[in-house]
């Protein structure tokens, strides 16, 4: 008899970050963070797509880049 129904499932992280180049983190302006998106309402500090904008935001980014030399890249990301 099999314990299957028993066992955990696996947790994954369900944004992917992508590896950053830090040479062009610095020269270039990259706008990935969800206050430079139109789909951003800053009234509410949400996304009207209705995704998770925590990893998102600026200072996260910033955090993220630094620690470990990537950054979660919004796929629904539209510049204003």
């Amino acid at each position: 008899m099999s314990n299957r129904k028993y066992a955990q499932k696996r947790i994954y992280a369900s944004i992917k970050k992508d590896v950053v180049n830090p040479r062009d983190y610095l020269k270039y302006d990259i706008r990935s963070a969800c206050e430079d998106c139109s789909h951003f309402a800053s009234e509410t500090t949400c996304c009207t797509l209705g995704y998770n904008v925590a990893p998102h935001l600026k200072a996260q980014q910033k955090h993220d880049m630094e620690l470990s030399g990537r950054m979660a890249q919004c796929r629904f990301h539209e510049i204003d």
